[in-house]
């Protein structure tokens, strides 16, 4: 198999174990795994630095002992990751680094790839391959490696991404939908808005069943996976003023200057989204009861439209599978 060959096989499976739920860290180390399986290598390392010093931590390896990391840890840095979080670093054939103990990861090598993982001008980390073959940086492999690193840039700064949105406050990490907190005080503005200039304003809850189910059978990321994937129909579903946010296995929608009838179109593109394309695991399936009530008809307060709204979550949850209910004029 030739070079281009095994650059396509490895970017085709890593791009379809992006479709499951891998984290980043995960997707990172089988990188490094089919690297070190399809290419003469010593160790596929790939580390994340610290942009505002020197520190670094090991985002995925393969070919490292505990150890050594343990040692680069103390250290703080390596001359080759110093040198290559500035430029990229090639070294082979009779390139005299190769021959210096202080150039080099945990193994003396005769061909070195180092590149930085760069993003928009930031450098997120550095992806390091090193061999024994003297011939190993051919310009094909040199091209293939570059697409490696741009596919662990992309990882670290997923991860990046993911921590940022984890400590904004207001916002649900899993599903990125709104926070309980976010909800309750954009309805009380939507429902002082509805009484001052006289609009209806539509309240949908929706409870998202056999979550629990599925945790217990799968796991948490698997449930995981299952909301945010219910809570991407939901926010296709949605106008740019609406809003939505989630509680534990329940997702509140705020619909402004829109009608119970209106509401209920759009509850009924979610059921029907997910009667279409079910989302679930093995032999269980996530549905969704919903419940529709609009202020002021249904209620001319939180304190009345809120347990009115729930009424109809329990009436179709009764119902059984996907199914929403309006509450009756």
């Amino acid at each position: 198999m030739n070079g281009e060959s095994i650059r396509k096989r490895i970017v085709s499976e890593m791009f379809g174990r992006m479709e499951r739920k891998y984290s980043e860290e995960e997707l990172a180390n089988y990188l490094m795994s089919l690297l070190m399986d399809s290419y003469p290598l010593l160790s596929a390392v790939t580390v994340s630095v610290d942009p505002g010093g020197e520190g670094l931590s090991v985002f995925a390896h393969r070919g490292l002992s505990g150890n050594f990391i343990k040692g680069m840890y103390a250290r703080k840095t390596l001359p080759v990751i110093a040198a290559a979080r500035k430029d990229p670093v090639f070294v082979g054939g009779d390139d005299e680094r190769a021959r210096d103990p202080s150039f080099r990861l945990e193994h003396a090598y005769r061909s070195l790839y180092a590149v930085p993982c760069r993003l928009q001008g930031e450098t997120l980390g550095v992806f390091l391959a090193d061999s024994d073959d003297p011939g190993f940086l051919t310009p094909e492999t040199k091209e293939s490696f570059l697409v490696y690193a741009r596919l662990v840039t992309f990882f670290l700064a997923l991860r990046t991404l993911r921590g940022m949105i984890s400590r904004v406050p207001g916002v649900d990490p899993v599903t990125g939908l709104h926070s309980f907190k976010v909800f309750h005080e954009v309805l009380h503005r939507e429902l002082s808005r509805g009484e001052k200039f006289g609009h209806p304003v539509s309240l949908l809850y929706l409870k998202v069943r056999n979550l629990r189910e599925m945790n217990a059978v799968y796991g948490h990321v698997a449930a995981d996976a299952a909301l945010a994937e219910v809570a991407e129909r939901i926010k296709g579903t949605l106008r740019e003023v609406d809003y939505a946010a989630r509680s534990g296995g329940m997702i509140h929608l705020v619909l402004s200057q829109m009608a119970k009838t209106e509401a209920a179109s759009v509850a009924k593109r979610i059921v029907d989204s997910m009667n279409a394309s079910p989302v679930g695991k093995g032999d269980i399936l996530i549905t969704v009861a919903i419940g529709v009530a609009q202020y002021p008809k249904d209620g001319g307060t939180e304190r009345v439209l809120i347990p009115h709204t729930e009424a109809m979550v329990h009436e179709s949850v009764r119902k059984g599978g996907n199914a929403f209910t309006i509450y009756p004029d």
